[in-house]
């Protein structure tokens, strides 16, 4: 059976010396595992078209199991991805998010949307660390946890200008008065829980203009990938190289 669906690929891996398996979240919401023939050779055609991100008219062959990969009617490279390292890695983590929040006999047409959303916005010069920070606090209830950032999880006061960090230990934000409680708390710009928390509730067909500070997104990151290795016991393969150019970026 000949099958077309638009899609866009979050997933690559290499499978022998030239072929690779592919994994595209397709219009539907669902993911749709391919292998793809001679993806290695440049002569195939295939090499460019079956990158990360690429968002195209797939047409496959499938019968029992996996499909096999026909051809790729390509929309949208999405090429300026793979110029930048720090754009890449934080993207890789948008698109690593969403593909573990999904089941494989899952559907989820808002994880599609989401997707759709971070790279348009990328593409329009939205920082993709900012992106997938919206990523993260959008597929936190798919792993099973959720977080408080707009009162003290302690006194529950619910002035945010009093807000000082996110405690761990109380799981939630923590205020100045509380903070004695606490002494391992992570130290946040009130800024940064109060945007956190808009984030949180604006849609993402509300989110029109996203301009944060550079220092505001990294302390949202930070806390964010923090909270998935906390509750959901996770450790993402991007946050590897994510780590290194933090290294880079602050050598002391």
């Amino acid at each position: 059976m000949l099958i077309k669906q638009k899609g866009i690929i979050i997933k690559t891996v290499d499978y022998g010396e030239s072929d690779k398996i592919i994994t595209i979240l397709n219009e539907y919401g669902a993911k749709v595992p391919l292998m793809v023939r001679r993806a290695k050779k440049s002569k195939s055609g295939l090499q460019a078209n079956t990158q990360l991100f690429v968002f195209g008219l797939f047409i496959y062959s499938k019968w029992k199991g996996m499909g096999t990969l026909s051809s790729v009617d390509v929309i949208e490279q999405n090429y300026h991805l793979r110029l930048d390292i720090y754009e890449s890695s934080y993207a890789s983590l948008c698109a690593e998010t969403i593909d573990r929040s999904i089941e494989n006999d899952e559907i989820s047409q808002f994880s599609y949307k989401l997707l759709h959303f971070v790279l348009d916005k990328i593409k329009d010069g939205v920082s993709a660390q900012l992106m997938s920070v919206v990523v993260l606090i959008k597929c936190m209830t798919t792993f099973g946890f959720n977080a408080v950032f707009n009162q003290c999880v302690i006194t529950g006061d619910r002035d945010q200008s009093k807000l000082i960090g996110y405690s761990f230990k109380f799981d939630g934000a923590i205020s100045n008065h509380a903070k004695y409680q606490d002494t391992n708390a992570l130290i946040l710009s009130n800024k940064t829980l109060y945007l956190l928390d808009i984030l949180q509730k604006l849609p993402i067909s509300k989110m029109n203009a996203l301009t944060i500070h550079h220092d505001i997104v990294d302390e949202m990151s930070q806390l964010m990938i923090m909270l998935y290795s906390e509750y959901a016991g996770m450790y993402f393969k991007s946050q590897k190289l994510i780590n290194q150019l933090r290294r880079l970026d602050n050598p002391n």
